[in-house]
């Protein structure tokens, strides 16, 4: 009985002994921590000066943040915990003169080639017709006695 337990406990040791590292292993699930606003390098390409705040809303979401004494600043947090990663904060702010949005600052720069991005989503592919014959469905209905309309 010894044996078997001690040949039991080797075998785990070098099963475990052939991971990289001891936080590769692990049978706990550690999930991906987020928190705050995700502000994308695409969403950012987006921001123009002379927006409106309800446009600046719509695109980046409600601020994290708006300071009562900065009330022309909106400033968004990001942050993520990934397992074994160290903790990444992301910072972005928006500046305003009055209702309009004047600039942006922060850790999120625009996408280049914003354009080119918006043509490759609005790929059109035409489908020909089928002309072959006719489905299950449309066969019962035929000898069902009922028309069938093709558009």
């Amino acid at each position: 009985m010894q044996k078997i337990l001690i040949s039991l406990l080797v075998s785990t040791l070098l099963v475990l002994g052939g991971c990289s590292s001891w936080q590769d292993f692990s049978l706990v699930h550690i999930p991906d921590i987020q928190q705050g606003n995700i502000v994308t390098p695409e969403v950012v390409a987006e921001l123009k000066p002379g927006m409106s705040r309800k446009q600046v809303r719509f695109l980046l979401g409600t601020p994290l943040l708006v300071d009562v004494f900065h009330q022309n600043r909106w400033d968004y947090l990001f942050s993520i915990k990934r397992r074994n990663d160290p903790l990444e904060i992301k910072h972005f702010s928006v500046f305003f003169d009055g209702n309009s949005m004047v600039r942006y600052s922060g850790d999120i720069k625009p996408a280049e080639n914003i354009a080119e991005q918006k043509e490759k989503k609005e790929l059109v592919v035409s489908v020909p017709d089928y002309t072959g014959e006719l489905g299950i469905v449309d066969k019962a209905l035929q000898k069902a006695g009922l028309e069938i309309e093709d558009d």
